[in-house]
């Protein structure tokens, strides 16, 4: 049986914590329940709710809400998991703009490129986005499209 650590809240195994891609995932002071990789960049003022996972290459700038169930990664495995490529897949910067806010159980993937949330933007709950967004908008859906201009 192997030992398990408890970090973040959440219990890891020694295999899940020597990740292939040397991934640390730290105790960090938004939430005890978030996990949030160790390279990311946090602004100030910002709220991170629970169960929230957030991959490296990640930046949140200042006034950003990210609510409970919030996956947030650099890369899409699927193909890569799919085919049994042996190819690591290439991983891209978020930045997630100032006065954001990010709805529960959202997904964001950056697959073909870097992605950039505007500033003052809103994501809608449980919405998959996989491309940047202007400034001043709301993106909502599956996928996530423009909804409204703000």
């Amino acid at each position: 049986m192997e030992l398990l650590i408890q970090s973040t809240g959440g219990y890891m195994n020694e295999t899940q914590k020597k990740h292939k891609y040397n991934i640390k995932i730290l105790p960090n002071k938004y939430n005890q329940f978030a996990w949030i990789h160790e390279d990311t960049i946090i602004g100030k003022n910002c709220w991170i709710g629970a169960f929230v996972y957030i991959g490296p290459n990640v930046t949140i700038m200042n006034n950003v809400s990210i609510s409970n169930g919030v996956q947030i990664f650099d890369h899409d495995t699927s193909y890569y998991h799919a085919t049994n490529d042996t190819n690591e897949p290439k991983r891209h910067n978020i930045i997630i703009g100032s006065n954001t806010q990010i709805g529960a159980n959202s997904v964001i993937i950056a697959d073909n490129d870097n992605i950039k949330i505007g500033d003052h933007c809103i994501v809608g709950a449980l919405t998959l986005l996989k491309q940047s967004t202007p400034p001043h908008t709301i993106f909502a859906g599956i996928p996530g499209t423009l909804r409204k201009t703000i």
